[in-house]
Protein backbone atom coordinates (compact mmCIF):
# COMPACT_ATOMS: atom_id res chain seq x y z
CA UNK A 1 0.00 0.00 0.00
CA UNK A 2 2.82 2.41 0.89
CA UNK A 3 4.66 1.61 -2.35
CA UNK A 4 1.48 2.23 -4.35
CA UNK A 5 0.91 5.57 -2.57
CA UNK A 6 4.47 6.70 -3.32
CA UNK A 7 4.14 5.54 -6.93
CA UNK A 8 0.93 7.54 -7.42
CA UNK A 9 2.45 10.62 -5.75
CA UNK A 10 5.61 10.29 -7.84
CA UNK A 11 3.55 9.96 -11.03
CA UNK A 12 1.58 13.10 -10.20
CA UNK A 13 4.73 15.09 -9.39
CA UNK A 14 6.46 13.94 -12.58
CA UNK A 15 3.38 14.91 -14.59
CA UNK A 16 3.30 18.37 -13.03
CA UNK A 17 7.06 18.91 -13.14
CA UNK A 18 7.17 18.00 -16.81
CA UNK A 19 4.40 20.44 -17.52
CA UNK A 20 2.05 17.77 -18.86
CA UNK A 21 -1.32 19.24 -19.80
CA UNK A 22 -3.85 16.43 -19.26
CA UNK A 23 -6.74 18.69 -20.23
CA UNK A 24 -5.22 19.54 -23.60
CA UNK A 25 -7.72 17.52 -25.61
CA UNK A 26 -10.72 19.05 -23.82
CA UNK A 27 -9.63 22.66 -23.55
CA UNK A 28 -8.41 25.53 -25.61
CA UNK A 29 -6.01 28.13 -24.28
CA UNK A 30 -6.83 31.66 -25.36
CA UNK A 31 -4.94 34.91 -25.02
CA UNK A 32 -5.63 36.58 -21.74
CA UNK A 33 -3.14 39.35 -21.27
CA UNK A 34 -0.97 38.78 -18.23
CA UNK A 35 1.56 36.81 -20.21
CA UNK A 36 -0.92 34.30 -21.60
CA UNK A 37 0.39 32.58 -24.70
CA UNK A 38 -2.15 33.01 -27.48
CA UNK A 39 -3.51 29.71 -28.76
CA UNK A 40 -0.65 27.69 -27.29
CA UNK A 41 -0.79 24.47 -25.34
CA UNK A 42 3.00 24.34 -25.28
CA UNK A 43 3.73 22.33 -22.17
CA UNK A 44 7.36 23.37 -21.92
CA UNK A 45 7.69 25.55 -18.85
CA UNK A 46 10.51 28.09 -19.06
CA UNK A 47 11.45 30.35 -16.16
CA UNK A 48 11.58 34.10 -16.70
CA UNK A 49 13.74 36.66 -14.88
CA UNK A 50 11.08 37.30 -12.20
CA UNK A 51 12.63 35.02 -9.55
CA UNK A 52 15.34 37.61 -8.90
CA UNK A 53 12.67 40.13 -7.81
CA UNK A 54 11.34 38.08 -4.90
CA UNK A 55 12.25 39.85 -1.68
CA UNK A 56 14.01 37.81 1.04
CA UNK A 57 14.36 34.72 -1.18
CA UNK A 58 16.01 32.65 1.58
CA UNK A 59 12.57 32.04 3.12
CA UNK A 60 11.52 30.07 0.02
CA UNK A 61 12.67 26.52 -0.69
CA UNK A 62 12.75 25.93 -4.44
CA UNK A 63 11.30 22.53 -5.36
CA UNK A 64 11.22 22.98 -9.16
CA UNK A 65 12.30 25.99 -11.24
CA UNK A 66 9.14 25.89 -13.33
CA UNK A 67 5.89 23.93 -13.26
CA UNK A 68 2.49 24.28 -14.91
CA UNK A 69 -0.77 23.81 -13.03
CA UNK A 70 -4.43 24.15 -13.96
CA UNK A 71 -7.20 25.35 -11.69
CA UNK A 72 -9.77 28.01 -10.84
CA UNK A 73 -9.00 31.33 -9.17
CA UNK A 74 -10.96 31.49 -5.90
CA UNK A 75 -9.52 34.68 -4.40
CA UNK A 76 -7.14 37.54 -5.07
CA UNK A 77 -5.57 40.00 -2.63
CA UNK A 78 -2.89 42.69 -2.71
CA UNK A 79 0.00 42.27 -0.28
CA UNK A 80 2.20 44.91 1.36
CA UNK A 81 5.28 43.59 -0.48
CA UNK A 82 3.80 44.60 -3.86
CA UNK A 83 2.84 41.04 -4.78
CA UNK A 84 -0.65 39.74 -5.42
CA UNK A 85 -1.81 36.54 -3.69
CA UNK A 86 -3.99 34.39 -5.90
CA UNK A 87 -5.59 31.31 -4.37
CA UNK A 88 -6.07 28.59 -6.97
CA UNK A 89 -8.37 25.59 -6.47
CA UNK A 90 -6.36 23.05 -8.46
CA UNK A 91 -7.95 20.61 -10.88
CA UNK A 92 -7.57 17.01 -9.59
CA UNK A 93 -4.59 16.03 -11.79
CA UNK A 94 -2.55 18.88 -10.25
CA UNK A 95 -3.40 18.49 -6.56
CA UNK A 96 -0.20 16.51 -5.99
CA UNK A 97 1.73 19.79 -5.69
CA UNK A 98 -0.17 20.73 -2.52
CA UNK A 99 1.41 20.25 0.91
CA UNK A 100 -0.22 19.90 4.35
CA UNK A 101 0.46 23.60 4.95
CA UNK A 102 -1.91 24.50 2.11
CA UNK A 103 -4.78 23.54 4.42
CA UNK A 104 -4.17 26.92 6.09
CA UNK A 105 -5.26 28.41 2.75
CA UNK A 106 -8.39 26.24 2.44
CA UNK A 107 -6.45 23.62 0.47
CA UNK A 108 -5.64 26.05 -2.33
CA UNK A 109 -2.33 26.71 -4.07
CA UNK A 110 -0.94 30.21 -3.53
CA UNK A 111 0.31 31.88 -6.71
CA UNK A 112 2.25 35.13 -6.41
CA UNK A 113 2.92 37.44 -9.31
CA UNK A 114 5.62 39.71 -7.85
CA UNK A 115 5.95 43.50 -7.91
CA UNK A 116 2.47 44.16 -9.28
CA UNK A 117 2.21 47.56 -7.58
CA UNK A 118 4.52 49.78 -5.48
CA UNK A 119 5.18 47.96 -2.20
CA UNK A 120 4.46 49.44 1.20
CA UNK A 121 6.80 46.99 2.94
CA UNK A 122 10.23 48.61 3.35
CA UNK A 123 12.35 45.54 2.54
CA UNK A 124 10.51 44.98 -0.76
CA UNK A 125 10.72 48.55 -2.12
CA UNK A 126 14.28 48.29 -3.50
CA UNK A 127 13.66 44.83 -4.98
CA UNK A 128 10.53 45.87 -6.86
CA UNK A 129 12.07 49.17 -7.97
CA UNK A 130 14.81 47.19 -9.73
CA UNK A 131 12.34 45.02 -11.72
CA UNK A 132 12.42 46.38 -15.30
CA UNK A 133 9.76 44.05 -16.69
CA UNK A 134 7.20 42.79 -14.17
CA UNK A 135 4.43 40.53 -15.42
CA UNK A 136 2.12 42.94 -17.23
CA UNK A 137 -1.28 42.80 -18.86
CA UNK A 138 -3.51 41.98 -15.95
CA UNK A 139 -4.25 38.97 -13.83
CA UNK A 140 -7.06 36.42 -13.97
CA UNK A 141 -10.28 37.19 -12.15
CA UNK A 142 -11.98 35.20 -9.44
CA UNK A 143 -13.86 32.29 -11.00
CA UNK A 144 -11.62 32.11 -14.06
CA UNK A 145 -10.29 28.66 -15.06
CA UNK A 146 -6.60 29.05 -15.95
CA UNK A 147 -3.27 27.41 -16.53
CA UNK A 148 -0.36 28.98 -14.67
CA UNK A 149 3.39 28.54 -14.82
CA UNK A 150 5.81 29.56 -12.12
CA UNK A 151 8.56 28.57 -9.75
CA UNK A 152 7.32 25.81 -7.41
CA UNK A 153 8.41 26.60 -3.85
CA UNK A 154 7.65 25.86 -0.21
CA UNK A 155 7.25 28.97 1.94
CA UNK A 156 9.08 28.38 5.24
CA UNK A 157 7.40 31.38 6.87
CA UNK A 158 3.89 30.15 6.11
CA UNK A 159 3.49 26.54 7.29
CA UNK A 160 5.70 25.33 4.40
CA UNK A 161 2.73 25.63 2.08
CA UNK A 162 3.33 25.20 -1.63
CA UNK A 163 3.26 28.18 -3.97
CA UNK A 164 4.09 29.22 -7.48
CA UNK A 165 6.32 32.18 -6.59
CA UNK A 166 6.84 34.03 -8.80
CA UNK A 167 4.21 33.51 -11.45
CA UNK A 168 5.87 33.49 -14.90
CA UNK A 169 2.86 33.37 -17.22
CA UNK A 170 -0.78 32.31 -17.37
CA UNK A 171 -3.67 31.85 -19.76
CA UNK A 172 -7.40 31.34 -19.65
CA UNK A 173 -8.91 27.95 -20.45
CA UNK A 174 -12.20 27.96 -22.32
CA UNK A 175 -14.19 24.78 -22.02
Amino acid sequence: MIVRTYFVLAAVLVTVACGNQPLAEATQVTPSGGGGQAGSLDTTCSPTDQAQYVYRPARLQVVEPCVRVVGTVVSSSAEADGDVHLQIRLDPPYQGVLRPGNQFEDGNLIVEPVCQFPPLQADAIRVCASDPDPLLGGLPGVGEHVWMEGRYILDSQHHAWAELHPLYRWGAINQ
